[in-house]
């Protein structure tokens, strides 16, 4: 086939795989909150919904009446045995009276109302009266209305409507007449309900009515299987009017409607099962709006839901595996927002194009036939040049370029041969200068710049010897700021400015001494702002660097931040960073440093997001930022906080009396409404309960305290809503709470208690004064004979520390000079100990070992574990550096190993590792690690940083490559470390190596390079471990040459006999 045909069929077979299509997902959706029996509800059937005038909600159930206070519930049921209990436990209507009383109707007797005594906790059964409640069950209760005029509107089932006027004594009945299409539309009637605007509602069990006051006809709105912006089911249950005007109509067995009254659509929500947000359940009983703004839905079996309809505003999208069309993987690598407005999206499963206009995507896909296809599935970054070529980065297939006119891509891969190509296939960032060259920061090869009108790389590595070098290895992150300096984010390295005149690098590091040096020194992301200021992104917080004095100021946790781990920053039309962590996303105003933290209860995809993972149209200001569960989108200004001030009550006391030999503790009933608590000498523990009464994402609301007569400092007390007191002394005291919702929004004038302690007799005022009397005289005694008796021990001390002194300076110099003498000789004997004495016997395995270190005390190691069940575990590490310092990190990791190994899956053993590693606080120490476990005739490998293990498979001779991405233990927590398994047949051989052997230079700086192993590993695989590891030995010998050895070299050769 000729060139041109090749192009033809190129495109042929991208145009199959970037078909656009219309997603699913862009559908609107919303965050719904749940509670339900697991929470403390005490029943999921919800009948009714109340707030009070103190700001709690209170839910009635088919099985007790409900208090809420944003955490904790507090239920009342029927007891037989306790008459001020209440007479039915199945609750069909709350109300409040003017006054504040609650008043709660039953199914058992729903013509008496239960009267309900905060203080006490007990109620008295009343007749009804004329007391009208809300938010009563339909088929326990007569649905009705009252017009502002008087005209009483109300309704039962098989009777329809009936309207009267009490000024005029006139009567009107409403029946749904098949004859009439304007007549009611069913004559079961489950709800009235009348909107600000001055309409009538039904709901009933032919759909909802809306009533012509002109023509007293009734308009209908009904379900319609041809219309999915009809109403959802025809039999109507609760009807609510929002305060922003909105109408929400629940029903029988269709979940959520909202109705638009221009368009007269309907947008409905209903419980989906993949969605765990969404509506719980699509058979609704009540619905109620709070002051918050919050609306309740309560459910007829599945608790109650609640949702902000002014709140959030983040869009989630995700993979949907019964659409092919859709997102292609929820694991978001890499994100990037193009001149056009087009969101490209890396995924470990390939590359999508996301039109926001449209609503559609486009996907590319490697094709192993088609060579101009993308390169690999697994793409980490993207950038769009200047002019508008688009560059990918993949995790380890190199870099691609991609032709907008062809829909072709173009491959640079790296080449042993070539000094020229690019150093590492492992691409994690990329950027163009000012002269349009493009910079390529790879994860183990550091920094090529490219020039793409020859398609040259020039090389920036990380030398140990020259100090102007690249500072690490691995390079995460770039930026050309708007004056024209490149800087450099490295993987442990810290962070590095590239000067052009002397083709160097100059280093900024954390150092633990200076509180003005980087917070940590791998560098996840850099942005710089609208001011020029710039912002470097960390595992260990977000810091800013001050061009003036070359300092940094970091932003942690303890700041505000929602994580340390700061993944992305992007900025916003104010001037406000938005960054993703391992725990969030963060806004983050610069100028005010204030911090709002949201989190999934907000509609995120999730707590985690990934590195590379975030762009923001610049058309449009929409930020996008993905993870390990699809991508969110959103306008920032549509991200509003929650600015309710929340009422502050306290809703529990408990005190412990040093009477009560058992501890058993004492409560205090209606502390929402006690003004006062007395307590005696004798009550040692005193334990106060408190809550901010806003319900959306209350979990996040804040508290502080202050206790007046025992101190005058406000106690912060973060999301914790207790407040404990142990032996207070006798007197009168004020205890002051308050707090905020969750959007850090205080009610500063909280709420106030007099709390009194009685003192014992010998602590009164009268006893008091005797004391004085008494310890007055003995005062000055004491004072002369102290003074005298310190200038004495004073003279004897003085004495004996000049010779202490004398001594430890004269045994420090025997000291240093005797460890001097013996530090190489115990380095020796450390390296020795820590490696296994034998190599184990067991069948039908054939192992060989082979070492040789590059100093005294290597940063390589491996060890072998034999489990109960004849299982092999075999260890393989190389620990950063050498020397003692190497040698502390692999002692830890022996012990790790040997204690722990067997007590995991090995990414939890690999995690469980890392987080051993990162707490003991080792600086910039890590450990390269491989596990592989061989049970039976399967193997189970996970790598941390390690070079590729091959396997030598004998049914056909082709030995293969296993390379798993994972950061090397101790530089990040819960990295999800991905498990290789496989199976091995008789014949087959694995080799692993450190990269002592594939990294070892030759006279002319060439090195052996990882293909070449994989060659010299496929020419001797048949024979015995010990010839195999002899044979690749020699290579490396003559490889090396009189070159010197600048690593150690470590190679394990493992054999399934025949």
């Amino acid at each position: 086939m000729g060139e041109k045909g090749l192009i033809a069929k190129t495109c042929l077979v991208l145009l199959a795989l970037s078909l656009p299509f219309t997603g699913a997902h862009s559908q609107e959706k919303i965050v719904f909150h749940h509670l339900t029996v697991k929470d403390g509800l005490s029943q999921g059937g919800v009948n009714c919904v109340l707030q009070d005038r103190y700001g709690f909600m209170w839910f009635g159930t088919q099985d007790g009446l409900n208090r809420y206070d944003g955490q904790a519930f507090v239920t009342y049921r029927h007891d037989a045995s306790d008459s001020t209990s209440l007479d039915d436990s199945w609750i069909i209507a709350i109300t409040e009276d003017s006054s504040g009383v609650l008043w709660v109707r039953t199914q058992n007797s729903p013509a008496m109302l239960n009267k309900f005594d905060r203080a006490a906790g007990t109620f008295k059964l009343l007749p009804s009266e004329r007391l009208t409640l809300k938010g009563s069950r339909a088929n326990s209760v007569k649905p009705g209305f009252i017009e502002p005029s008087g005209v009483v509107w109300t309704g039962d089932l098989n009777a329809g409507v009936t309207r009267f006027d009490p000024s005029s004594g006139n009567k009107s009945v409403f029946r749904h007449d098949p004859k009439k299409p304007t007549s009611l539309s069913d004559d079961n009637v489950y709800s009235i309900y009348g909107d600000r605007q001055g309409s009538i509602w039904i709901g009933t069990k032919g759909g909802l009515d809306r009533f012509d006051a002109k023509t007293e006809a009734f308009s209908h709105f009904r379900h319609l299987d041809s219309d999915p912006n009809s109403l959802s089911d025809n039999w109507v249950w609760p009807i609510l009017e929002d305060r922003s005007g909105n109408l929400w109509v629940g029903t029988y067995n269709g979940g959520l409607n909202r109705f638009d009254r221009a368009t007269e659509k309907f947008t409905r929500f209903l419980h989906e099962e993949a969605d765990q947000r969404s509506l719980s359940g699509n058979q609704l009983y009540s619905l109620y709006q709070d002051r918050s703004g919050l609306i309740w839905v309560g459910m007829n079996d599945h608790g109650v839901d609640s949702f902000h309809p002014e709140l959030g505003g983040f869009v989630h999208m995700t993979h949907d595996p019964s659409e092919v069309n859709s997102l292609l993987d929820n694991n978001i690598l890499g994100m990037y927002a193009d001149r056009s407005g087009a969101i490209w999206v890396g995924t470990r499963g390939g590359l999508d194009r996301f039109d926001r206009a449209r609503g559609t995507f486009t996907h590319f896909k490697n094709d192993p036939s088609n060579p101009r296809s993308i390169g690999h599935n697994l793409v980490q970054c993207l950038f769009e040049d200047r002019s508008g070529t688009l560059w990918i980065g993949t995790v380890n297939n190199g870099l691609d370029r991609y032709d907008r006119k062809t829909g072709t891509f173009t491959h640079y891969r790296n080449d042993p041969a070539n000094p020229n190509s690019l150093s590492d296939n492992r691409v994690y960032a990329l950027t163009q200068d000012k002269d349009g060259s493009i910079w390529v920061g790879t994860y183990r090869g550091g920094l090529n710049k490219l020039d793409p009108a020859s398609g040259r790389f020039t090389r920036y590595l990380h030398s140990d010897t020259i100090a102007g070098s690249l500072s690490a290895r691995g390079v995460f992150s770039l930026l050309e700021d708007r004056e024209g300096t490149l800087w450099v984010g490295t993987f442990g390295g810290g962070l590095d400015r590239f000067d052009r005149t002397t083709n160097t690098f100059v280093h900024y590091r954390h150092d633990p001494h200076d509180n003005g040096s980087l917070s940590d020194d791998l560098i996840v992301n850099l942005h710089q702002d609208r001011n020029g200021a710039l912002w470097i992104g960390t595992t260990g917080g977000l810091n800013k660097y001050d061009r003036s004095t070359g300092k940094f100021k970091s932003y942690r946790a303890k700041d505000g931040l929602p994580n340390d781990v700061i993944f992305g920053i992007l900025e916003d039309g104010n001037g406000l960073l938005w960054l993703s962590t391992n725990k969030g996303l963060c806004r983050f105003d610069p100028g005010r440093k204030t911090f709002n933290n949201y989190d999934y209860n907000d509609g995120l995809q999730g707590d985690e997001f990934n590195q590379n993972a975030f762009a923001r149209d610049l058309r449009t200001g929409e930020m996008y930022f993905g993870g390990s569960n699809g991508f969110n989108y959103f306008q920032p200004e549509n991200i509003r906080d929650n600015s309710f001030i929340p009422q502050i009550s306290f809703v529990a006391f408990t005190r412990y009396n040093t009477d009560d030999k058992e501890g058993k503790p004492i409560t205090e009933i209606g502390m929402d409404v006690k003004p006062r608590i007395t307590l005696s000498y004798k009550d040692n523990v005193a334990n106060f309960e408190f809550a901010a009464l806003s319900f959306y994402n209350s979990s996040k609301n804040q508290y502080a305290y202050k206790l007046d007569g025992f101190s005058d400092n406000w106690i912060q007390l973060g999301t914790q809503r207790k407040a404990t007191f142990t032996n207070l002394e006798g007197g009168e005291y004020v205890l002051r709470v308050k707090g905020s919702n969750n959007d850090g929004v205080w009610n500063d004038q909280g709420v106030v208690l007099s709390l009194i302690v009685n003192p014992p007799w010998w602590k009164t005022r009268g006893a008091y004064a005797g004391y004085i009397v008494i310890v007055f005289g003995l005062l000055y005694s004491l004072r002369k004979f102290e003074l005298n008796r310190r200038e004495e021990k004073a003279r004897v001390r003085e004495s004996e520390l000049r010779a202490k002194a004398m001594e430890a300076e004269k045994r420090a110099l025997v000291a240093e000079n005797e460890r001097q003498t013996k530090e190489l000789e115990d380095a020796r004997k450390l390296q020795l100990s820590l490696l296994p004495k034998d190599v184990p016997v067991l069948e039908p395995y054939e192992i060989a070992v082979f070492m040789k270190t590059a100093t005294e005390v290597g940063g390589d190691y491996y060890d072998f574990r034999v489990g109960p069940d004849s299982s092999l575990d075999i260890a393989f590490g190389d620990a950063t550096g050498h020397g003692m310092q190497a040698g502390t990190i692999v002692t830890l990791m022996k012990g790790l190993f040997v204690s722990d190994s067997s007590r995991f899956d090995i990414p939890a053993f690999f995690n469980h590792c890392s987080k051993a590693i990162k707490d003991i606080r080792l600086g910039r120490l890590f450990m390269a690690f491989t596990l592989v476990r061989l049970q039976g005739n399967s193997l189970y490998l996970s790598s941390a940083g390690m070079p590729p293990v091959f396997i030598f498979r004998k049914r056909d001779g082709s030995v293969e490559e296993v390379l798993l991405k994972g950061m090397p233990l101790g530089a990040m927590k819960n990295f999800p470390y991905a498990l290789y398994e496989a199976s091995l047949e008789r014949g087959d051989t694995v080799l692993l190596m450190t990269d002592g052997l594939p990294e070892q230079k030759n006279v002319r700086e060439e090195m052996f390079d990882y293909d070449r192993v994989q060659r010299a590993f496929g020419e001797v695989a048949t024979r015995t471990p010990g010839e195999i590891i002899a044979h690749l030995a020699s290579a490396g010998e003559s490889w090396m040459g009189t070159a010197n050895q600048d690593d150690d070299i470590t190679l394990m050769v493992v054999r399934v006999k025949d």
